[in-house]
């Protein structure tokens, strides 16, 4: 009969993974996967681009929102988000926020941590982007 020799690092590997175990702590496997929505659109020399961060779980648990635009010549511009969720023909805006400010290219953060979506029916996520001058462009993006 041949014996069997493992080395130091596979038995702490071993041990730790019977104490993880015992422990009662989620695995890897079992953590949220993270994914994302990136909403885009362009009118004329105009365009935006706003992703959304969010994890994927019995719910999509919003993490992050950034985007940018322009060009804003001589101007400066905004964001204005909403993250909308139909089922049927009931729709909900569970959340709203802008921001304002911002120059030309300059990527911006939105607050959107925490904000919990149902995963049945649709979620997507709405950004206009506007100047001062009249010039804006929607864009739209699914969460999946």
């Amino acid at each position: 009969m041949r014996e069997i020799v493992l080395g130091s690092g596979v038995k702490r590997a071993a041990l730790l993974a019977l104490l993880v175990a015992a422990s009662g702590a989620p695995a890897p496997a079992a953590q949220a996967v993270t994914a994302t929505a990136t909403a885009k659109c362009t009118e004329g020399t105009f365009s935006g681009r706003f992703t959304l961060t969010y994890d994927m779980g019995t719910d999509y648990r919003l993490r992050k929102g950034r985007g940018a635009a322009g060009p804003y010549i001589a101007d400066t511009g905004a964001m204005h988000v909403q993250v909308h969720h139909r089922v049927g023909t009931a729709q909900t805006t569970l959340l709203t926020r802008s921001k304002s400010g911002l120059r030309s290219d300059e990527a911006a953060e939105v607050p959107v941590e925490g904000t919990r979506v149902p995963r049945s029916g649709r979620a997507w996520v709405e950004v206009t982007f506007a100047d001062r001058g009249g010039e804006k462009c929607t864009a739209e993006a699914d969460l999946r």
